[in-house]
């Protein structure tokens, strides 16, 4: 990776729609969760690997969230 690129770009919480990015964002994780539940119920195992990823999913999603707000009051919005 070349130097000085950033690993993450946090730019979009300074949006005026970041509300409507973390939703999509959170609505994806839901997604991929109730898919999988879905394929449990209906009797494959492979349904716990993708509920399990909508988990992880859901969780960094969560964390996104929670930098993002900070970030916002750090700089006064």
């Amino acid at each position: 990776m070349p130097s000085g690129v950033p690993l993450r770009d946090d730019s979009a919480a300074f949006a005026s729609n970041w509300r409507v990015v973390l939703a999509v964002d959170f609505l994806m994780g839901l997604a991929v969760l109730v898919a999988g539940i879905v394929i449990i119920v209906l009797g494959s195992w492979w349904g716990t690997v993708l509920a399990v990823a909508g988990l992880v999913y859901l969780f960094f999603a969560g964390g996104r969230a929670t930098r993002w707000r900070r970030l916002r009051q750090g700089a006064g919005l």
